[in-house]
């Protein structure tokens, strides 16, 4: 259970009279045990998953080879395939044995043998085995399989399912999604998001899930970012119902439906061949294109489709919800008047995965909400261990929202611990007002056609039902900053006015020119204040005048996001619901996101060949303002332990090295092997060689601004050539984009014009746009759509600044 200031985040279900066995939930030291077919990826998930968890990695190749002296293959070869089976589940048995805790176990599973599948079951109870699979056909390509033996792998494939108790569908998106792909030739050499990286934060966000990591990993990092705070415990949040049947039918993208709801709710409402695959793969597609929690529901009695037996339904529902906890969904709705037997399967096996106790009463004579039927199927809920109760009413003639109203006061005055409660009317257009109740309201989109299957949805977008909440009053129009001394080029303005629009929210955005703590002082204390991006001068100026800082804001020892606090009481939860809210505030919270946008493109542009490896890679950071620091924290956090520092002043160099040397010795970040050493140095003239005994940098960081500040011109730095001579190239981020070729830009330029090409440059235009797109998460609460901030910041920086660039 996360404490939030007074409120408390039950991450489990409320229990209050009962206690139940929940599988799927392993003691936190239990190792993670990666099985499935050649080719789908287990290694390279297994090697994500080591580094995330901060286990070791243990291979079956290596261990066999480790316990028998000779290779596999070679083993085989040697013995017959008999002998090699027999050794194969001793070798097993084995390792298992020695490694069942803290470690993250590659199982190559592709030689299965009735000993083998009964050893792995031994551990379905204390241990994570997840079953990782990708798309068949792209997989038998890959391994160029006839098609004869492609059906008997895949068969032997499908029996992973038998012997593991989790499934991950390791997605292979041809789209490269997530990056603008620019045909202008003065944007600098930008990569387009590496598919690697995307799969990387998949398969984080499926362990942090399904080990209940995910809740704690976001509150310890920021209290108001997206994922800090479940949709549950949230005001105004929205469920985009998406069938199965309209999934596998629909011929676009599915990242054009971008921010559409704080969750999606997929129904399972159809039963194609291969179905449990399709299931796993469109879950998959979901997560990464979306990127918000999924309620699976698997519909009763779907329409167009045959109808079946009580004894058919339950076996083949039961099947399916199984498959969507084995898939670690986030929500799982379980309507709780299907038989016993099925609900207390799916509450003995439902692991972390959040069980929604579902009601819908249909039938003109439904009764209202003052029954005490409705109080009576809800602690029936509560009994059973739901994390969440949605009742749904058919209402036909009634649609006055007074008597919900009163049913809703009746259970907030329960005692807690309690489930949320979710109640709306509906009709036979689907829910009757557009926004009932706080939380979790069913919502369309308009790309997707209404589906003669649906029963619950109606008109209703998360957009246009935003609108009519300030219309009325609920949430008030707020006037939003970036402040600094020239911001007279920013693209922040442009970009989150787009979001703003496309959420129909009437807030406002606007660069202003600040000289002095004071007027930032008179912004903040409006009250149609709603937050600001503070740039120089003020980022490291205005900390001692913020009573709270995130823990990354502390670290680097500067902020350039602030946040006015207006919730009723201390409590970092009201603070953060209360956004989107005007009024007077008397305190402020500041945070750092530039450290996250640096991380974010330097993640993306990094080759595997330049991976970080902490003893050895090495990092250089040009400047020593607030940027800088920021730079070198996510440096930090990317694992890099060797940072160079530059700076025209070399005093201000050696006090940014001072801090982060503490700040490593602090967090132990060096080891005890290590001690005394330290993670940041300074060079203190451009004509100094790079130090002998150091890798040449493979990563590069560019903070020094493009203009002059307060009458000072800019500085004419030039890289030394003799810092660029890394035989595998690497990445240069540069953060100044007014004028976007810098001096720098274009000597890496030159640099692959001449033939290494292995050098990728990150201009300040696409570091700026991550930057927009985290302060407007922050400021607002609501999920950033990327693809179209991202696209108005490349189409306001062509038409504004493009046509003023120095050319070549």
């Amino acid at each position: 259970m996360a404490m939030i200031g007074s409120n408390l985040i039950p991450d489990g279900p409320i229990l209050p009279t009962m206690s139940r066995t929940k599988r799927r939930i392993f003691p936190t030291d239990s190792s993670v045990i990666l099985v499935g077919y050649r080719g789908v990826g287990k290694r390279t998930l297994g090697f994500i998953a080591a580094k995330h968890l901060g286990r070791r990695l243990v291979t079956e190749d290596h261990f066999f080879e480790q316990s028998t002296g000779c290779t596999r293959a070679a083993f085989l070869q040697k013995y017959g395939r008999d002998t090699f089976n027999q050794q194969m589940a001793v070798v097993l048995s084995r390792m298992l044995k020695i490694n069942q805790t803290n470690c993250v176990i590659e199982c190559g599973t592709g030689t299965l043998s009735p000993d083998i599948e009964e050893i792995l079951k031994g551990y379905i109870e204390t241990n994570p085995i997840i079953y990782i699979h990708r798309d068949k056909e792209d997989l038998f390509k890959l391994l160029k399989l006839p098609v004869a033996d492609a059906e008997r792998h895949l068969v032997t494939d499908q029996k992973h399912r038998n012997f593991s108790n989790l499934e991950y569908f390791n997605l292979f998106d041809p789209s490269g999604e997530g990056q603008v792909k620019e045909d202008c030739s003065l944007r600098s050499a930008s990569t387009s998001t590496a598919r690697l990286v995307e799969a990387k934060q998949d398969f984080k966000n499926f362990l942090d899930n399904i080990l209940g990591h995910g809740l704690t990993r976001s509150w310890v990092s920021n209290p108001f970012s997206m994922k800090a705070i479940p949709p549950e415990y949230r005001p105004y949040t929205f469920v985009l119902s998406l069938r199965l049947s309209t999934l596998i039918s629909i011929d676009f993208d599915l990242a054009v439906l971008e921010a559409p709801a704080e969750t999606v709710e997929l129904i399972i409402d159809t039963w194609p061949d291969t179905m449990l695959d399709l299931i796993a793969a469109q879950v998959a597609l979901i997560r990464r294109k979306l990127d918000v929690p999924i309620i699976y529901t698997v519909e009763e009695n779907p329409r167009e489709e045959r109808k079946r037996t009580l004894e058919e339904r339950d076996a083949m529902d039961l099947e399916l919800m199984l498959h969507g906890l084995r898939l670690g969904v986030e929500y799982l709705t379980l309507d709780l008047e299907r038989s016993p037997e099925l609900i207390d399967q799916i509450l003995t096996m439902r692991g972390r995965t959040k069980i929604i106790g579902n009601y819908v009463i249909k039938g003109f004579g439904a009764p209202k909400w003052t029954d005490d039927v409705y109080i009576e199927r809800y602690l029936v809920a509560q009994q059973l261990g739901c994390h969440i109760v949605r009742i749904a009413r058919f209402c036909a003639v009634d649609r006055s929202d007074d008597l919900r109203k009163i049913f809703i006061d009746r259970i907030h005055a329960l005692p807690d611990p309690k489930p949320c409660i979710i109640a709306y009317d509906f009709s036979v257009f689907g829910v009757v007002l557009p926004f009932q109740g706080d939380t979790m309201n069913p919502v369309g989109h308009n790309s997707l056609e209404k589906s003669s299957r649906e029963q619950m949805v109606g008109v209703s977008t998360a957009r246009g039902t935003l609108r009519d909440i300030f219309r009325k009053g609920y949430l008030q129009p707020l006037n939003f900053f970036t402040l600094g001394s020239n911001v007279y080029y920013s693209a922040s303005p442009s970009m989150h006015r787009a979001a703003y629009e496309h959420y129909m929210m009437p807030h406002t955005f606007e660069a202003r020119r600040c000289t002095s703590l004071e007027d930032v002082d008179r912004i903040r204390r409006d009250p149609g204040f709603g937050g600001a991006s503070l740039t120089a001068p003020f980022k490291v100026a205005i900390m001692p005048l913020l009573e709270n800082l995130s823990p990354h804001a502390t670290a680097i020892g500067a902020v350039n996001t602030l946040l006015p606090l207006r919730g009723e009481t201390d409590s970092i939860l009201d603070h953060a619901n209360a956004r989107n809210r005007a009024g007077p505030a008397s305190k402020f919270y500041g945070d750092n996101t530039d450290w996250s946008a640096i991380m974010t493109c330097l993640r993306r542009a990094i080759s595997p060949r330049n991976s970080v490896q902490p003893s050895r890679t090495t990092a250089l950071v040009v400047g020593a303002g607030g940027m800088a620091r920021a730079a070198i924290y996510a440096l930090i956090k990317l694992g890099c332990r060797l940072i160079f520092i530059h700076n025209r002043t070399v005093a201000k160099a050696e006090e940014v090295a001072r801090h982060f040397n503490q700040y490593a010795a602090d967090q132990g970040l060096l080891g005890r092997q290590n001690e005394g050493e330290q993670i940041c140095r300074v060079i203190e003239s451009a004509t100094d060689p790079w130090p002998e005994s150091y890798q040449q940098p493979t990563m590069i960081v560019s903070c020094i601004p493009a203009y002059g500040i307060d009458n000072i011109p800019a500085i004419d730095f030039r890289m030394p050539p003799q810092w660029l001579r890394s035989p595998t190239g690497g990445v240069v981020v540069e953060l100044a984009y007014e004028p976007l070729i810098t001096p720098l830009v274009d000597h890496i330029r030159k640099i692959r014009e001449d033939g290494n090409t292995s050098w990728v440059i990150v201009d300040g235009l696409e570091v700026v746009g991550e930057m927009a797109m985290e302060a407007f998460e922050l400021m607002t609460g609501r999920q950033a759509p990327r693809r179209l901030m991202r696209r108005v910041c490349n189409e306001t920086w062509e038409k504004t600044s493009a046509p003023f660039q120095p050319q070549r």
